[in-house]
């Protein structure tokens, strides 16, 4: 009998912050493909759209993803000014089949090199990191969209007050 090839899937985002959104789309991933590769972007930038760093995205993230050890990896992409020095950058860091990814931009990037498939999104002009930093800015609810892991590690770092710092700058 052939084995079957293990299929892996780079995930990409910047999960600034990580919310539900991301949950329900990595969670169909997860049982999609053998291995899952998530890649975290913009580890080397840290202003008003990127005001976590690379370790805090990734505690969030594992921390939301307890059940699915052993299925997934983590690993950082840094921002490059140059679309192919970073789709080279991820090609030498990770092995994978397929980038899974709601990005037009990463999409474009990989075009003709690795199929790219769309994950299942939930409900998206609700559950986008860009919004919960708009209501963390106005002092309004966000804890809803996030995982309640997520909310309280944000809430014990600081995070709400860092959001705020950065957008005034």
């Amino acid at each position: 009998m052939k084995k079957k090839k293990s299929k892996i899937a780079l995930f990409i985002g910047r999960f600034q912050p990580f919310h539900k959104g991301h949950l329900f789309a990595l969670r169909q991933v997860l049982k999609k493909f053998d291995k899952v590769i998530i890649g975290i972007g913009s580890i080397n930038v840290l202003n008003e759209k990127n005001p976590f760093t690379f370790e805090e995205r990734k505690r969030m993230i594992k921390e939301s993803l307890k059940n699915f050890k052993g299925k997934y990896k983590i690993i950082g992409i840094p921002d490059f000014s140059d679309d192919l020095e970073w789709k080279n950058y991820c090609l030498k860091k990770a092995n994978f089949d397929v980038v899974v990814t709601g990005s037009a931009w990463v999409e474009r990037c990989f075009k003709g090199i690795k199929p790219v498939v769309k994950p299942k999104f939930l409900e998206r002009k609700k559950y986008s990191a860009t919004r919960i930093r708009e209501l963390i800015r106005k002092n309004e609810k966000w804890e809803n969209l996030v995982p309640k892991n997520v909310a309280r590690y944000i809430k014990k770092n600081k995070g709400e007050e860092r959001i705020r710092k950065l957008s005034s700058e």
